[in-house]
């Protein structure tokens, strides 16, 4: 939400009435005369060097009738407070008329800039409030799909395991959080990346990472969050995880600006190069190709390994 600094204090979007609105004026007025005296104190100063400040708080605070009312009281008081002879109505000079005047025309300036600013604050928090609730509308319509179509699937694949894998693949795929959020981060540390994915998951003990602090972006930080599931679901199947003392190291480094993520799964079964590609690994090479990252495949009988390149810029 848009927050300056008189909304933190007053959260009234409706002009005040008749009544506050002279409580309102005359309390800034008052104000601004005690100011004025204690400048005076200290030397000449201006005769409504504080009223204009006053002015502009009635007007924030209290809307329209309230900063107008506080140009006709901030002038009496000058009037009869700080114009000579003090503390009495004597007849105006011309000079003095004058700057009556142009106090005048330069707080209603005050008013209506107070009055647009207001406005335009008003406006920007309604249209953030609509934002929200197309947002949590479209979340819920965005759920609703994936319910109905997660159970066509089951409905649909009788081998159970290869139903929820592809349910699985759909909700990587659909993930879009913070997307439709423009006051979130759209940028992801590759190091949190593989915390919450991948350590959070299955242990410090079992995925190991390294590497320097990193940056990704959105589309690239989506494109990785499917193809590092599609490792993982290989890795729980048939490589490292599906055994008690597998383990997976991802590390990664900086060639200038390409990035290069290397997975290396140890202590697994044995393995070998695969005599054909499953659907995961179209997939994985599907989106590293959008990416155009590169991936270098290794099947060592101590484990798989990967070693994905790509331009971070």
């Amino acid at each position: 939400m848009v927050k300056v600094w008189w909304r933190r204090i007053s959260y009234g979007r409706a002009d005040y009435g008749w009544l506050r609105s002279i409580a309102l004026a005359l309390v800034c007025v008052g104000v601004a005369t005690l100011a004025r005296m204690a400048l005076g104190l200290l030397g000449s100063t201006l005769a409504f060097a504080t009223f204009f400040p006053a002015v502009l708080v009635a007007a924030l605070f209290g809307g329209r009738i309230a900063g107008l009312l506080a140009i006709p009281f901030s002038i009496v008081t000058v009037w009869w407070a700080f114009v000579e002879p003090y503390y009495q109505f004597d007849k105006v000079t011309p000079v003095q008329a004058a700057n009556f005047i142009l106090f005048t025309l330069s707080s209603l300036l005050v008013v209506a800039l107070a009055f647009a600013h207001r406005s335009i604050v008003f406006d920007i928090e309604d249209k953030e409030r609509e934002r929200d609730l197309l947002v949590h509308e479209l979340e819920h319509r965005n759920k609703n799909s994936l319910a109905v179509t997660a159970s066509l699937i089951r409905q649909t694949i009788t081998d159970k395991d290869e139903a929820e894998g592809l349910i699985n693949r759909l909700l990587v795929a659909a993930d879009n959080r913070d997307l439709l959020d423009d006051t979130a981060s759209h940028e992801t540390d590759l190091r949190l990346f593989f915390k919450s994915t991948m350590q959070k998951p299955y242990g410090g003990d079992r995925v190991a990472l390294a590497g320097p602090d990193v940056v990704l972006n959105e589309d690239q930080a989506r494109s990785l969050r499917i193809v590092f599931h599609e490792l993982t679901t290989n890795a729980l199947k048939y490589g490292a995880l599906s055994v008690a003392k597998g383990n997976v190291a991802i590390d990664w480094l900086l060639d200038g600006d390409t990035l290069i993520i290397v997975w290396r799964e140890n202590n697994g079964p044995r393995v070998s190069p695969p005599t054909k590609y499953s659907f995961g690994s179209k997939l994985i090479t599907v989106t590293l190709k959008q990416m155009k990252a590169t991936l270098e495949p290794t099947f060592a009988e101590t484990g798989y390994s990967y070693k994905i390149s790509f331009a971070l810029a």
